[in-house]
């Protein structure tokens, strides 16, 4: 590989794990990498190219860390595999939030680095582990990388892997088939009369389905009949209104969550019950997946203040079990972990479409774990 090339990918992976998309360009790239725009063009055709590489390149440098793991065990080799991750994401943390954005934009990479992990998983447990297999043991491991490392927050594998290998908590007997007969409660910014309120819906959507950067301020104004004075006389830049856009969607699905939530339900039965209403959440308004993408580098505050009252929820509602306050924390993580892999799994790469057959299987694995199916 040419010098040229490795200073264009260097450069690419420092600007895009800090900028959406959409705000990098190929001059960008030249300009931080020191080399001309004829170099660029000489390597990769555009700037969509270059990204998709650092996708492959995720995968590729992945696929090599799990080389080194070590165990005599499932268990021992499972443990071995939540700390290799856990070190890669320290070691490639620019590269792996480079990823988590193309994931969304160009899902056949995240079937790649599917395959990947699926590799790796089966010759741990030494059998092919089936979607649901993959999904309960994935989903958690690779929330818990990024959430953690970026907080600066330790993991811990060998609590981890005896969890997965054999559960979180006590059977319950929540009966998955009644929770579609449930009525659910939406706490939504509502007045029709209010165009600040108009512009946050149709921002909201705007934003999700285009990007941040490719939505300008006229096609919001446009979508609500307004002028672009309407605009800035509620908010100074697009980042401050993207700004009131996330916490109003934090605060919805936190009020979504809590009100919808019944405390005399057992830990499990309560878990399910809320990984059924995240599906419900995300389902219609699979954009906000892309908004709460894009606000990490927009509002990076906002961002992890999102995830931090996500995680105190989810922490409070394991008050009835046993574990420490650190276990707690790991377990929280992994649960929220599961429910957004699994809104990736249902809205974006399509692998799932049963959403009661996924609550049943998940109902098993966290009172039972993983080592049945050995």
């Amino acid at each position: 590989m040419s010098k040229g090339r490795d200073k264009l990918i260097e450069s690419s992976i420092q600007l895009f794990s800090n900028n959406t998309y959409e705000n990098v360009s190929v001059s960008k790239i030249c300009k931080l990498g020191k080399v001309s725009n004829g170099l660029f063009y000489k390597h990769f055709k555009n700037k969509e190219e270059i990204f998709k590489h650092l996708l492959e390149e995720t995968s590729n440098r992945i696929q090599n860390y799990f080389n080194d793991i070590t165990g005599n065990t499932v268990q021992d080799r499972l443990e071995s595999f939540i700390e290799i991750n856990f070190k890669l994401t320290k070691d490639q943390l620019p590269l792996i939030r480079v990823y988590r954005e193309g994931q969304y934009k160009f899902t056949e990479f995240e079937q790649r680095l599917r395959e990947v992990y699926l590799e790796a998983l089966n010759v741990i447990f030494n059998k092919n582990l089936d979607e649901f297999e993959y999904l309960f043991i994935m989903s958690g491991i690779r929330y818990i990388n990024v959430n953690f490392v970026l907080r600066g927050i330790e993991n811990n594998p060998k609590f981890l892997a005896e969890r997965l290998m054999n559960g979180i908590f006590s059977e319950g007997n929540l009966d998955i088939n009644n929770l579609k007969e449930k009525d659910l409660y939406l706490r939504v910014l509502f007045n029709s009369e209010n165009i600040r309120h108009q512009l946050l819906k149709e921002g909201e959507i705007l934003f999700g389905s285009k990007g941040v950067y490719e939505t300008k301020i006229n096609d919001i104004v446009n979508s609500v009949g307004a002028g672009v004075g309407s605009f800035y006389y509620y908010y100074k830049t697009k980042e401050e209104f993207l700004k009131e856009i996330a916490i109003n969607t934090k605060n919805t699905l936190l009020f979504f969550l809590k009100d919808n939530s019944q405390n005399d339900l057992s830990p499990i039965d309560q878990h399910i019950f809320l990984l059924y209403l995240m599906h419900e959440y995300f389902k219609k308004s699979t954009y906000k997946y892309q908004i709460l993408r894009e606000l990490e580098f927009i509002e990076y505050d906002v961002s992890i203040d999102y995830f931090r009252a996500l995680e105190e929820y989810y922490i409070h509602t394991l008050s009835k079990t046993h574990y420490t306050f650190e276990e707690k924390r790991i377990i929280s993580a992994f649960l929220i972990g599961l429910s957004h892999y699994m809104g990736i799994e249902f809205f974006f790469t399509k692998n799932l479409n049963d959403k009661d057959n996924f609550l049943k299987k998940m109902n098993y694995f966290l009172s039972h774990g993983i080592k049945d199916s050995l």
